[in-house]
This record gives C-alpha cells, sequence and structure tokens, in this order.
C-alpha cells in the first residue's frame, strides 16, 4: 500500500480505539455500571447493549492499538472491558450445573448463545496473553470445561444456545433455536485452539474435528458459502431466512477456525473449504468494493484473506480488488458532531446515516493495525 493509504488507515484506527475510549461508561466506583460499553449507537441517542463477545473482541482491539501507539488509555480500557466480562462468568457455587459459563449480556442474563459465550473465553485467554495473569486462563479454562460439558450436542456440535437459568417474566419470546445448527459456530474452533497453544494441553484440540466436519460437511454449501442447517436432517434453512443472511460474507471467524483446524490436522479438506468460501466471496464483491451491506463484513474478509494467504491461491484475487474492498471501509468514517459516534465506522455502508457498531469497528481495528502496524497476534491463526 502507498504512503497516504498506511496514513489513513493508522489514523482510522486510532479515531476508532478513541472512539471506544468516549463511549465506554466512566471507570467510577460510584457507578452502578462501570466499563461498560453499547454494542451500537446512532445519531438519534439510542444504544443497544453490548454482549460478551463484544467485551472480547473490542479488548483484543484496543490492547493492539496500546501496542501500536503506547497510549495508556487504551490499555486501561482493554483491561476494564475484560473486568466487566468476568462479571458476565458464573463461578457461583450455587450454580453447580454452569459453572465457567459465560452470561450473554449482564451479569445476571438468565441464558447465553453458546457462540457469544465461546468468543468470550477466547477474550480471556487474549486478555492473560496481554496481562500475564494468570486469572484469565484459569477463567478461560473453567469455560472450556463448561462448553464441553453442557455446550455442545450429541454430535460434538455447539448448541444454538443455553438456558442458564429459568426466564425473566415478562421475557423476550423464544430466541435459542436448537434446532439448527449454526453456520456462526466454525468460529468457535478458534477458542479451543488458541487454548491449547495458551496451555500446551492438546486436550483442547479434541472437539475441533467434530466441529470442523460438520462445518465442512454440512454447513458449507455447494455455493461455498456457509448456511445454517437443520440439526435434524441437515438441510439448510431457506435462502429468506435470518440465519441464512446472518453471517454470509462476514463468516463469523469461521474461515480462520478452519485453518486452525488445519494445523491441528492437516487435513488438507480444511483448507479446500477455505479456498471454495475466499473465491465464492471475493467474486461476490460489488462495484463499490463492499461485499454486502454490512461493513464487518469486509474486515472480516480481509482478516481471512490476510491470514490464509499462505495457505490458498484465491482464483481471481489482485491487489486493485484489496484495496477496492479496504478503501470502501475506511469511507464509511463517520463525519458526525455526535460525540458517541465520531469517528467510528458506520454499520452499513449504503446508509450515510447507519448507526455505528462494536461489530464493525472491532474488526476495523484489529484488521488496520495488524496491516499497518505489524500487529499480528490478533483474530490470527
Amino acid at each position: 500500500m502507498s504512503k497516504p493509504v498506511v496514513e489513513q488507515g493508522l489514523k482510522v484506527a486510532r479515531d476508532i480505539a478513541d472512539w471506544i475510549c468516549n463511549v465506554q461508561s466512566p471507570w467510577a466506583e460510584g457507578s452502578s455500571v462501570p466499563g461498560i460499553i453499547p454494542f451500537s449507537v446512532d445519531h438519534l441517542d439510542s444504544e443497544v447493549p453490548a454482549a460478551s463477545w463484544n467485551y472480547a473482541f473490542t479488548s483484543m482491539g484496543l490492547a493492539g492499538a496500546y501496542k501500536a501507539f503506547r497510549d495508556e488509555r487504551y490499555k486501561a480500557a482493554a483491561t476494564r472491558l475484560c473486568t466487566v466480562l468476568k462479571s458476565f462468568q458464573i463461578l457461583d457455587p450455587f450454580h453447580k450445573e454452569h459453572y465457567g459459563a459465560i452470561r450473554e449480556i449482564s451479569p445476571i442474563c438468565p441464558w447465553c448463545y453458546t457462540r457469544d459465550a465461546i468468543s468470550g473465553g477466547w477474550g480471556f485467554i487474549e486478555m492473560y496473553r496481554f496481562t500475564a495473569e494468570e486469572e484469565f486462563l484459569e477463567r478461560a479454562k473453567h469455560f472450556g470445561h463448561w462448553v464441553l460439558r453442557k455446550g455442545m450436542d450429541e454430535e460434538g456440535y455447539p448448541w444454538f444456545g443455553v438456558q442458564l437459568e429459568p426466564q425473566f417474566y415478562p421475557h423476550t419470546g423464544k430466541h435459542i433455536e436448537n434446532h439448527i445448527q449454526g453456520n456462526f459456530q466454525g468460529g468457535g474452533l478458534n477458542f479451543f485452539y488458541q487454548l491449547y497453544k495458551a496451555t500446551g494441553d492438546k486436550a483442547w484440540c479434541k472437539p475441533m474435528s467434530g466441529i470442523a466436519d460438520i462445518f465442512v460437511n454440512h454447513v458449507q454449501q455447494e455455493s461455498g458459502f456457509f448456511v445454517s442447517v437443520y440439526r435434524a436432517t441437515k438441510k439448510p434453512v431457506a435462502s429468506n431466512d435470518a440465519y441464512a443472511m446472518l453471517h454470509r460474507g462476514n463468516d463469523d471467524l469461521g474461515t480462520l477456525g478452519l485453518l486452525c483446524a488445519y494445523h491441528v490436522t492437516k487435513d488438507t479438506k480444511y483448507l479446500a473449504a477455505i479456498k471454495r468460501f475466499l473465491e465464492a466471496v471475493w467474486a461476490s464483491q460489488r462495484a463499490d468494493g463492499f461485499f454486502e451491506e454490512s461493513v464487518a463484513a469486509t474486515a472480516v474478509i480481509l482478516n481471512a484473506t490476510y491470514q490464509t494467504k499462505d495457505f490458498v491461491e484465491i482464483e481471481g484475487l489482485d491487489n486493485t480488488k484489496i484495496e477496492l474492498a479496504l478503501m470502501a471501509m475506511l469511507s464509511t468514517q463517520t463525519s458526525y458532531s455526535h460525540p458517541r459516534m465520531r469517528g467510528a465506522l458506520r454499520e452499513h455502508c449504503g446508509n450515510p446515516d447507519s448507526l455505528v457498531t462494536m461489530r464493525a469497528n472491532c474488526y476495523a481495528l484489529i484488521l488496520l493495525l495488524k496491516l499497518f502496524a505489524g500487529i499480528g497476534e490478533y483474530l490470527c491463526d
């Protein structure tokens, strides 16, 4: 990339890191919610609270920003995010059945989406590496044991979600779809692989083949894309189903997970699956450089392409397409004067009034620091 592109990429990365610090609630003893972050913010001051996985990936992004820029604010914000995440984990002796689980969205939330919780456990691993505090690794192991006990179906694939305690009343209605094996679950491979690397215990690799095989044999379609399937029949959900569209270009880090599975097994079918997906997704790139309306997808695809570049060759891909995608992503930086949106990337590329989300911004932050500051230890194999 040219020097102006590098400079722009680093500026946007720092703007995103500053935005995260600005929207994190004050670290004050008198606050009932110190250190929390929103998942999304819009120009009408509407905010949605962040879930466990947001805390994990955002802390990774800020840890990378600290390493790149040596700004103590980023280090403090990253560690505070994982302190909040710790409060989501059940380590209560009165909750033996779900000891180690990570709640979805608050310290008393009675359920979790398994994939989100797995990302939370991954966040603990990375915070252990960042701080060298053994507590974070122990928490990751407690969570890993819970996943193996309670978070996997009879085929060894993660459940859609787990009800940890009785629902509140009134409650949000049905939202755990355990009759579906989600296309987002491939990303869980990363947690087991990183826990193996952090502990040196290869027993953590044992669940990986079962997850990866269902992911490539049933969830991946002839098109190359990953589509959620019905657990009983392995037939894909309808094309207009929310779970057919939820993770398309944004594979929720499943491709990266398959690379981890390849490292463990040396089975080239996982590389073949990565190649099929990346060729399909790059073939779908639009004239404006985006892959879909979600800006998060661009960051995830670029990251997967970067991480797998030494293992697969993507037909039809060249530097022009890569730079087009990168510049398209950077172009979505908001110009709002709104202090809780300033500097962040929009969630939807086609809507200038789009909200901003932690999803698009934490993925973009990690990617930009990887490409332009050499901080390569996050969202990697």
